[in-house]
Formats: structure tokens, sequence, C-alpha cells
């Protein structure tokens, strides 16, 4: 199947990835230079994209 995901934020690649690990081709569309630009200022480059908390 092929799947077109519109936005290359977080959110948009998360899905572009998601749908890419069920055997589809993904195209994504972004309007801006370059996707996940919000990516690379937060978290120091290190992206904490979800909730999830890892305890020791």
């Amino acid at each position: 199947m092929k799947v077109v995901v519109i936005g290359g934020g977080p959110a948009g690649m998360l899905a572009a990835i998601s749908a890419s690990k069920d055997g589809n081709s993904v195209t994504i569309l972004e309007k801006m230079d370059k996707s996940g630009k919000k990516l690379l200022i937060t978290g120091k480059g290190r992206c904490n994209i979800t909730s999830r908390t890892r305890y020791k």
C-alpha cells in the first residue's frame, strides 16, 4: 500500500515509521526545507518524544 504522511514533524515522522514497519511504501510531504527541525532543538539533541519514563 502507498501511504502519504502530510507533515514532517515528530508525529508525522513517527507515523511514517509505523506505516513503513507494516510494509507500506511511505512518502512524507513537508513544506519546510527540512523535516524534524523541532526535534533538533529539544532535549539538547536527545529529544524525548514519548512520555515513557525508564526507572532503574
